[in-house]
């Protein structure tokens, strides 16, 4: 799924972006979905990684576009940004920013299209959907929205799946390298959690749907809590 972000301070506009994105998704096939952020300052206060591309107007009260991307550089690097405005010479400077491209409204949905081809194209690329791990001597392929969560006991790693439980020895943190900028979270040392199969948290307890009930640790249950909004916020809980 592509997770676009568009900061527009006029609501026509943002409706307009949005709606593109959605007849996007509808001709090409790829899943998407887009949040809308009235303001800069409403888009970076509290923001999170999780997003592929930002589409980012320039010309905003409060934090304008230029000021809120270089503000959004400081914590996320690796996220697409293009700026939308009526302001081209503006937009030029956004190699300050690492930005990927520019579009000139009023916008066209032929070009906003071939935006999104790229941020389509550069997630493949830095993406894949499963991992291989070696399990009774066998080497499998284990897609990342099939594992529920992994735990660790000693040295053995019991990987949770839909299907089954995959047992191999190695290291959690190893693996949370591997998982990192996906929908996983630690909620205690023995845990990686895939929030996607979260159905809630009950004081120091969260639960899946798979009716597994995991213990959250009060060292990592801020930083769990916060992946676990960030991820609603941003994929509405869906997988």
């Amino acid at each position: 799924m592509l997770k676009i972000a568009i900061v527009e301070n006029e609501a026509d506009q943002a409706e307009l972006l949005r709606g593109y994105v959605m007849r996007y998704a509808e001709e090409s096939g790829v899943k998407c979905q887009a949040v809308i952020y009235s303001n800069g300052l409403e888009f970076i206060s509290g923001y999170s990684p999780g997003f592929d591309a930002v589409f980012m107007d320039i010309r905003m009260p409060l934090v304008d576009g230029m000021e809120a991307a270089e503000r959004l550089r400081r914590v996320d690097e690796n996220v697409i940004l293009i700026f939308v405005t009526n302001m081209g010479q503006l937009a030029i400077k956004g190699y300050k920013v690492n930005a990927m491209d520019f579009i000139v409204k009023p916008v066209s949905y032929f070009d906003f299209s071939l935006e999104m081809q790229k941020i389509n194209r550069e997630h493949d690329r830095r993406s894949s959907d499963y991992i291989w791990v070696k399990a009774g001597g066998v080497l499998r392929r284990v897609d990342f929205a099939d594992i529920t969560y992994i735990e660790i006991i000693m040295h053995d790693i019991y990987m949770h799946t839909v299907g089954e439980t995959l047992n191999f020895r190695g290291s959690l943190k190893s693996l949370e390298e591997q998982l990192d900028g996906r929908s996983f979270s630690r909620c205690n040392n023995c845990y990686i959690v895939n929030l996607a199969y979260v159905t809630g948290v009950r004081d120091d307890t969260v639960v899946l749907e798979t009716g597994d009930e995991l213990h959250m640790s009060r060292t990592r249950k801020r930083a769990f809590m916060n992946d676990f909004t960030a991820y609603f916020t941003v994929a509405g809980g869906s997988r």
